[in-house]
């Protein structure tokens, strides 16, 4: 790619208007006469306003790829009824492949199918946290203190799209915009250990209308330790997956000017998409772009509103305070597929600033210089005294390339309150971050890998006033020479 575009001779007139010449542009060289493009460069206009389309449908379409490619994770896993749910009993670890998984939260995770069930109901009991969101990841209802239950439990009724049947009493009742329905939930751990929101998540009923009398009995799928893939690709095989999750869903769902974009990679719903070799290359180069720009937007953002603090690295993880994205006047595909490439399961719990409420998220990729993270150097973080939390704090480490749990010689690759850290004679926590441990601060260290990057995500469950009015604030991470990794980590276990 050049730096600059040459000028021709047209764009040296009034009008700029295109003539006989040669059209020099920074994505290739084109030849028309007396305005008309050739027939090579009608090809290759061609061949590249697909390929920025397939880059658009690969941003905008993502919430729904990520969503459907989760499902696919729990079906090859055995989760394919609506009977069936997904608990990681001893918490998750990086065995599973998930965007940015807790491993400090008991995690229980199903779909609802209702093509196939048609309107299902879900008995939740009180004490856990989470909802259900469609298949492009729009909130259907929250379930917690911020959702229709607030806190209290109850029986849920989802309704597929075009419901227009009398919704009998008693049940918190949505419909749905799509038949496929992410169920999630998050169990606080009590005394440091997950039994107990193992067993409310396991006194969970989820059964269709239709078979309230005779269910099928659950049946609770363990998920810890196992290798479980819920992460979209970035190659061909990323459009293959659009193309089902389309035909699978009412085509309204996907908005009209989205709609002209998918048509235009070939990608319309009951109709069969058949491409050939060259279009398949092309859209396996358009998805390895898409990449490229997703990642671009998330890891070397330049979007204001994504920092925390003026003189600090932290980003939100909701950049704009909005579940829809549209805090500027309108829907911002940028911050959403940000969200979607390192998230799963938008709700407005996560957009909300409610003291002693909803969880809150920070993340960076940059140490205190600016320089991004790397597994072959070593880090430290400070925590000042007073961690405003109500519940629980953690730092979780997560692999740049997977955005799912780094995989260490740990089997948490976290530091968390429940880990029970060194604390400093001040009250602050140091949390040191490094391929190598220094002996004697395993509570206060996350192991990295040489060789690749990698981010935390600071996570404060029931946050208090002093997170967001600021008089409380994390330090930035430091990088540190290895004598100085060792000198500082020595204070912590010297007497």
């Amino acid at each position: 790619m050049k730096n600059q575009v040459p000028k021709t001779s047209a764009q040296n007139g009034t009008h700029g208007w295109i003539g006989t010449e040669t059209v020099e542009t920074r994505f290739g060289t084109f030849e028309f006469n007396g305005g008309y493009p050739t027939a090579d460069s009608t090809h290759s206009l061609g061949e590249l306003l697909v390929f920025n389309r397939a880059i658009e449908v690969y941003l905008s379409q993502m919430p729904g790829v990520s969503t459907f490619h989760v499902r696919k994770g729990l079906s090859d896993f055995g989760a394919r009824g609506y009977n069936q749910f997904v608990i990681w009993e001893t918490l998750m670890d990086a065995e599973t492949l998930l965007v940015t998984g807790n491993s400090e939260l008991v995690y229980g995770l199903s779909f609802l199918d209702l093509k196939r069930d048609g309107p299902t109901v879900v008995d939740v009991p009180a004490g856990l946290l989470g909802g259900f969101c469609d298949m492009w990841q729009e909130q259907i209802m929250d379930i917690g203190p911020t959702g229709s239950d607030k806190g209290a439990g109850g029986t849920f009724l989802i309704l597929p799209p075009h419901f227009e049947g009398i919704v009998p009493p008693g049940y918190y009742s949505a419909k749905s915009r799509t038949f496929g329905v992410c169920f999630a939930v998050r169990g606080y751990l009590v005394d440091g250990k997950p039994d107990k929101a193992v067993a409310l998540m396991k006194a969970i009923r989820i059964y269709p209308v239709a078979k309230k009398t005779a269910p099928l009995a659950m049946a609770f799928l363990n998920g810890s330790g196992r290798q479980i893939d819920t992460i979209f690709p970035d190659n061909y095989q990323y459009f293959e997956s659009l193309v089902q999750l389309i035909e699978q869903e009412p085509a309204e769902v996907v908005p009209s000017h989205e709609r002209f974009f998918l048509a235009s990679i070939g990608i319309e719903k009951g109709t069969s998409f058949r491409p050939d070799a060259s279009r398949k290359r092309l859209l396996a180069d358009a998805a390895w772009m898409g990449s490229a720009m997703a990642r671009r937007n998330g890891f070397a953002s330049n979007d204001p509103e994504r920092i925390v603090y003026p003189d600090r690295r932290w980003e939100s993880s909701v950049v704009g305070a909005s579940p829809n994205w549209d805090s500027q006047g309108y829907v911002n595909s940028d911050r959403r597929a940000t969200f979607a490439y390192s998230t799963v399961g938008m709700s407005a719990a996560m957009a909300l600033k409610v003291i002693g409420g909803s969880p809150h998220y920070f993340l960076t990729m940059r140490d205190a210089s600016g320089t991004y993270l790397d597994g072959s150097q070593s880090y430290r973080l400070n925590l000042p005294a007073r961690i405003p939390v109500k519940n629980f704090w953690s730092v979780v480490v997560y692999d740049a390339e997977s955005r799912s749990m780094l995989r260490t010689g740990q089997k948490f690759p976290s530091v968390s309150q429940y880990t029970n850290p060194t604390t400093n004679a001040d009250g602050s926590v140091d949390i040191y971050f490094g391929p190598r441990l220094p002996q004697g601060i395993q509570n206060n260290w996350i192991q990295t890998v040489e060789g690749r990057g990698w981010f935390p995500l600071l996570r404060f469950y029931s946050p208090l006033q002093s997170l967001f009015d600021h008089t409380w604030k994390p330090g930035d991470i430091e990088a540190l020479s290895e004598p100085q990794f060792f000198e500082k980590s020595a204070r912590l276990i010297t007497p």
